[in-house]
């Protein structure tokens, strides 16, 4: 059994919808199919019409001409691979707990990817034309795109960019070098990740790869600290300025040993190559 007939089968598809997606692997009309298949024009329309709502196929106008084309092999595998990031998140029923201490301050405690994301997502959305600090070790950054989605991560860079926040980011020196490889290996499942960077402003620092090399991330905003643990799904929300302003001094501080670069140059570099 080949790959595709393997993808069909666990997506659903009717003997019938197999026969037309096989014949179209490049733009046809209803007429041609038919030809090709055997199937009556009725039940092909019937057919089209519903591997069109699953966004399984696509229409090409040529002229007045209305042609049909079945997704490519990596373009089904790419939505089997979004269903399945999509159900991760959303079969997630844990929770977490909330202490309020002030009128001002308030410490979360999320657990579940289903409860970080959402908070990660909103933290950003609330903060504009700010510095962002953040320490993320690529072994977290690994463990986090298990949790999350690529149309989530998308999304993230979207809201960073909009809101002219600035990512003050420290990684490990071989961050790179592991981004190289995994974009290199599958350039399409990245693209639209790299792309998302565009217009990004980003001042970032190197650290050895022996320092954090832990499963967790510190993201410091304006008077919010969010500490992740993708890997145990657990993180802490830290509204308190103090707290806050401890944990930047201390990132100051280590920031220093650090080696500069150009984040949005590494990862075009990355892309070219791609």
């Amino acid at each position: 059994m080949n790959t595709m007939r393997r993808i069909h089968d666990i997506m659903g598809l009717s003997e019938t919808e197999k026969g037309i997606m096989n014949v179209i692997y490049y733009a046809k009309n209803v007429q041609n199919i038919a030809l090709e298949t055997g199937i009556s024009r009725t039940g092909i329309n019937y057919c089209l019409d519903s591997l069109l709502k699953r966004g399984l196929v696509r229409i090409i106008r040529n002229n007045k001409k209305r042609l049909y084309v079945a997704l490519t092999e990596d373009e089904l595998i790419d939505k089997l691979q979004k269903a399945v990031d999509e159900a991760k998140i959303k079969n997630t029923n844990k929770k977490g707990a909330r202490i309020k201490t002030t009128k001002e301050d308030e410490f979360i405690i999320h657990v579940g990817a289903r409860e970080i994301v959402p908070a990660y997502e909103r933290i950003a959305s609330e903060n504009t034309n700010e510095r962002i600090r953040a320490i993320q070790h690529h072994r977290s950054y690994n463990e986090l795109l298990e949790k999350i989605t690529p149309k989530q991560l998308v999304a993230f860079n979207k809201t960073i960019v909009r809101n002219h926040l600035i990512i003050d980011g420290m990684l490990n020196e071989s961050a790179y070098q592991a981004y190289r490889q995994e974009i290199l290996a599958n350039p399409r499942k990245y693209k639209d990740e790299v792309a998302s960077l565009e217009g990004r402003m980003a001042d970032y620092t190197f650290f050895a790869d022996n320092r954090f090399d832990h499963n967790a991330e510190l993201w410091l905003f304006k008077n919010t600290s969010l500490l992740i643990n993708w890997h145990d799904e657990v993180a802490i929300e830290i509204t308190n300025r103090s707290m806050t302003a401890f944990l930047k001094d201390m990132f100051e501080f280590v920031k220093k040993d650090g080696q500069k670069f150009d984040h949005n140059l590494a990862m075009k570099k990355i892309l070219v190559k791609a």
